[in-house]
């Protein structure tokens, strides 16, 4: 079982992916999602723990999932062989 701050650290890496995917900085995902610079900064240096609207919101911007976003790297490695 995950411990939270592991968790913390996949959403971090994978948005972080997602935003290299699209080219995007920090400034454009916060146009593109309405959720402020700061916390997507804290977000991506895994401090805090963000609600599931602003997770929502970023991944609705990156024309991706919840679960995709919130995913360990193991887990996405299997759902890309599978």
């Amino acid at each position: 079982m995950l411990r939270d701050t592991e968790r913390i650290a996949n959403l971090a890496e994978n948005l972080r992916a997602a935003m290299h995917r699209f080219g995007w900085t920090q400034q454009k995902l916060e146009a593109e999602s309405g959720v402020p610079q700061p916390i997507i900064s804290r977000i991506l240096n895994a401090k805090g723990e963000p609600g599931v609207i602003t997770v929502w919101r970023l991944a609705e911007a990156l024309q991706t999932s919840l679960d995709k976003l919130l995913a360990s790297p193991v887990r996405k490695f299997l759902a890309k062989s599978g």
